[in-house]
């Protein structure tokens, strides 16, 4: 059979609909845009499909080494940062479902070799180096003027601003005359009342203030420890944006967004669209424009209240994959993976209502504080509840929470995705339960 002649589409190339094509609603169903969502997003193996999409393979088998995970970033176009370790960091977890036999030094390569950046988008994320010109917006209004001098006029706690403003200097000076350096060795040992109110390093927060301003830029990360440097020096200029416009740069990282997604709804993600927040009417005008230029297609879904878009690139896949047969690979997702950023989408369009219960107190908890989503083809099929026991380099399988009663062929794709999945965590699987 031969195979198509891209696995996934374009993410840059122009619309297949065109500017003026008028606006058209497209009647479809669940499960083809489920289908759409996990080939967009590199978790679908597919037969039989028509067009120029026949057959397609998960881009594990096709990305591998810091190259692969520098390829699968741009892909996403942005990977969620966490510091939840239960099994492992949910960016090195994404990254491991999408890239072949990644290791964490493949991402951790990439930034010295200044590929990447951390910012805010989806949350605190990594991102393309390219994508930096786009966050110049929020960067200005995070800007220290802004936030931390003007705290000095409406501060109640007085004490807060000059241990802060002291603690900027000197991390200014230290990184302006020694270049990149670890966190650790920049703390002064002076403490301040935090952002959310509890004590913490002056020099911690004052990094904080100065990440959010652009000033200060993640330069090398090893495990949890992060090395700083001058964004000036790091990082490109805040010009990459035609005409050092504003609205350009917005509407450049609302067509990020809308790659990021492929199939999104615009009602629950009014305070995201775009990772942004929208003033009354603003956010309709948008979505008209972009429906009127062919960027969106209004769907149409039987059942299903909530109104979804279609990125129109996507089209010529949603139409090869609605007779394509799928194969039922096994992925344990991250609480954070991609796919999940939008629960209520997961809900109607996989009919698998996800809730992350980690902040959830104990009493009201269904499954747990961390089990990660099953996925086997285009259907999630059950939760695991498992720990990694660093000590012992074992992956602990505590329990597994099943949709429904599963068969003897489930039971053996499971078992032998576990081992996998452990293998390429570098440990062995330790079984609580039969």
């Amino acid at each position: 059979m031969p195979k198509a002649k891209r696995e996934t589409p374009n993410a840059k190339s122009p619309s297949p609909l065109g500017r003026g094509a008028g606006v058209r609603v497209l009647a479809t169903t669940p499960e083809v845009l489920r289908r759409v969502i996990l080939a967009q997003q590199g978790l679908l193996r597919w037969q039989g499909g028509s067009g120029e999409f026949i057959e397609g393979v998960p881009w594990r088998e096709q990305l591998k080494g810091a190259e692969g995970t520098l390829e699968t970033l741009r892909r996403l176009e942005a990977v969620q940062l966490d510091p939840v370790n239960v099994v492992a960091p949910n960016h090195h977890l994404v990254f491991s479902n999408r890239v072949g036999d990644y290791k964490p030094e493949h991402l951790e390569a990439l930034y010295p070799q200044k590929q990447v950046f951390e910012y805010w988008a989806q949350a605190r994320c990594i991102l393309p180096v390219e994508d930096w010109p786009l966050f110049e917006w929020r960067r200005e209004h995070w800007r220290l003027e802004h936030t931390i001098e003007g705290m000095m006029v409406n501060s109640r706690d007085e004490g807060y601003v000059p241990e802060i403003l002291e603690a900027i200097e000197h991390i200014r000076s230290r990184l302006a005359q020694e270049g990149p350096l670890p966190a650790r060795v920049l703390d002064t040992g002076k403490k301040v009342r935090g952002n959310w109110g509890f004590t913490a390093k002056a020099t911690s927060q004052a990094m904080e203030h100065m990440w959010w301003a652009g000033e200060i830029a993640v330069s090398h990360r090893k495990g949890d420890e992060r090395h700083f440097a001058l964004a000036e020096d790091w990082l490109p200029e805040s010009s990459g944006v035609e005409g050092h416009s504003q609205e350009l740069s917005l509407q450049a990282k609302l067509l990020k967004f809308i790659r990021a997604y492929g199939v999104f709804d615009a009602y629950g993600t009014s305070s995201r669209l775009g990772w942004r927040e929208w003033a009354a009417g603003e956010k309709a005008a948008e979505l008209e424009r972009l429906q009127l230029e062919g960027t969106l297609i209004p769907l149409q879904l039987e059942g299903i209240k909530r109104k979804y878009y279609l990125w129109a690139e996507l089209l010529p896949l949603l139409e090869s994959l609605q007779k394509a047969k799928i194969a039922p690979d096994i992925y344990f997702l991250p609480p954070l993976d991609n796919l999940l950023w939008r629960r209520e989408r997961i809900s109607d369009l996989f009919g698998f209502d996800y809730k992350w219960e980690i902040y959830v107190p104990d009493e009201k908890r269904k499954y747990g504080p961390y089990v990660l989503p099953i996925l086997e083809g285009q259907t999630f099929i059950g939760r695991l509840d498992a720990r990694m026991n660093r000590a012992n380099k074992k992956l602990v399988v505590r329990r597994i929470f099943w949709e429904g009663k599963p068969n003897k062929l489930r039971l053996e794709r499971i078992q032998k995705a576990l081992g996998n999945f452990a293998r390429g965590l570098g440990v062995e699987i330790e079984y609580l339960e039969p």
